[in-house]
């Protein structure tokens, strides 16, 4: 399959949580992967011969361009940018610190925002899907998480803009706002505390789906909660 024909995704935050699962999904389907993540080549199937794994913080600008300079090297092209790297915790007002506003907003905004400047050159006109991983967290509040919550209404901006931005090329910008999911942020959690969680495979079985989509449809908002309701 040569450079023009082939579907390349570059997935960032992909070797863990709902992006490992978008990224073994994608490869089971023959798309081409490359993987950004401080750990990508621990990601479950690195050694696969569709996947090129890039160890990169995404809040580490350079890295990030050097990554978008190896995909347009390699592959030339980028049909879908998910950009799955976030943190999340809890941050109660009256303790919050500037270390972990930094920390959530230069992963989950900055890292978003610079990621996809750094790749959207490599878009296919016509053809290409972003899609933001973003949370319930970017449609209400929750106590306690309000540093977590401000980052991804922030998150949530920005895709709207994209969305504005990128249509003149008709390329698509979805943002998926998924619930309470069992994935590495909640280790810390009994697996009784998270019976009512949604897994890591349904999110990225929907996500796939909108991005498989034809050209001509674009899945704006994906919303999936829980079945109990918020958590």
């Amino acid at each position: 399959m040569n450079q023009t024909t082939e579907r390349v995704a570059v997935i960032t935050g992909g070797s863990l949580g709902i992006g490992e699962a978008i990224s073994t999904q994608l490869l089971n389907l023959g798309w081409n992967v490359h993987i950004l993540a401080r750990r990508a080549s621990n990601y479950v199937h690195a050694d696969h011969g569709s996947c090129r794994t890039h160890d990169v913080d995404v809040r580490d600008l350079d890295a990030v361009n050097e990554s978008a300079h190896a995909v347009a090297t390699s592959a030339g092209h980028v049909d879908a940018l998910i950009l799955c790297a976030g943190v999340g915790y809890p941050t109660p007002i009256r303790s919050a610190s500037r270390a972990q506003y930094d920390e959530l907003f230069d992963t989950n905004v900055a890292g978003s925002i610079f990621s996809t400047q750094a790749f959207m050159p490599l878009l296919r006109d016509g053809k290409a899907v972003v899609t933001f991983v973003s949370s319930i967290a970017g449609r209400r509040g929750f106590a306690d998480w309000s540093l977590y919550c401000a980052s991804k209404h922030a998150l949530e901006g920005f895709a709207a803009s994209m969305r504005d931005e990128l249509r003149p090329r008709r390329i698509r910008v979805t943002s998926v706002q998924p619930g309470s999911v069992d994935t590495p942020s909640y280790d810390h959690l009994q697996p009784e505390d998270k019976k009512e969680f949604m897994d890591p495979e349904s999110i990225a079985e929907l996500t796939v789906a909108a991005i498989q989509l034809p050209p001509q449809a674009c899945v704006e908002t994906l919303f999936v909660n829980n079945a109990v309701g918020d958590l």
